[in-house]
């Protein structure tokens, strides 16, 4: 889509902020009206569609694509996110073990434990972990502890929990990025831990690290909304 617009403003609105395309305001792809908590989150997503030129990029917008992400999907399917949320904790990536490598182990033990230890003293949440690929089934207390933990986010953070979740695969890693006690850049190599301990020993080809780039401005992104909020 090319751009069609020529003036780009910001503005208080109901509510909110609200961003206009020569006065009329931005919309979901839903068709929802855009109302943003912060003046802050208004300005970036206004100086996103400013920067545009000629073709209309989302890629080019990680701002607005998290906010219209937040207003239809987050917001009118937020029961159903928190219930996957819980259950991505349930199964959360840093229980589950290398069992041969030692100095996978290793790592693993080093850099997941303290997070795991986090959970509890924060959330009063117990996970255990397993060596290898095999379900593990967690005390069935966890799942009310897991959703007391995110059911207080707004819409807002927890649209920014379901990103990080989704793409790192551990909700307590995501919880912890969400609520500050870790950066983008610790959250990545946290998530891709296995991944990344590969690529030492065997060598990294061009379509993993171009995964990892694109995953690694995701978080960043993520990381700006959540400062903007």
């Amino acid at each position: 889509m090319k751009r069609f617009y020529k003036e780009v403003v910001w503005a208080e609105a109901d509510g909110g902020f609200e961003v206009l395309l020569d006065g009329r305001q931005v919309k979901s792809p839903a068709k929802r009206p855009l109302i943003l908590p912060s003046q802050r989150l208004a300005e970036q997503v206004a100086a996103e569609w400013a920067a545009i030129e000629e073709e209309i990029d989302p890629q080019l917008m990680p701002q607005f694509s998290l906010a219209v992400t937040v207003a239809d999907r987050v917001s009118p399917q937020r029961g159903e996110l928190l219930t996957e949320m819980v259950r991505y904790g349930l199964n959360d990536l840093i229980c589950y073990r290398a069992d041969t490598d030692d100095r996978l182990i290793a790592r693993q033990a080093e850099q997941w434990d303290s997070w795991l230890r986090w959970a509890a003293e924060q959330h009063h949440i117990q996970l255990e972990t397993t060596a290898g690929i095999m379900p593990l089934t967690q005390d069935s207390a966890n799942q009310e502890r897991l959703m007391n933990a995110i059911a207080p986010l707004d819409d807002w953070r927890l649209g920014a929990l379901v990103r990080a979740t989704s793409l790192g695969g551990s909700l307590i890693l995501g919880l912890a990025f969400v609520q500050k006690a870790l950066d983008a850049s610790t959250l990545f190599s946290l998530s891709f831990l296995d991944e990344l301990y590969q690529g030492e020993l065997w060598g990294q080809d061009e379509e993993a690290v171009s995964r990892w780039a694109h995953i690694k401005d995701e978080f960043q992104a993520a990381e700006t909304f959540l400062a903007l909020l």
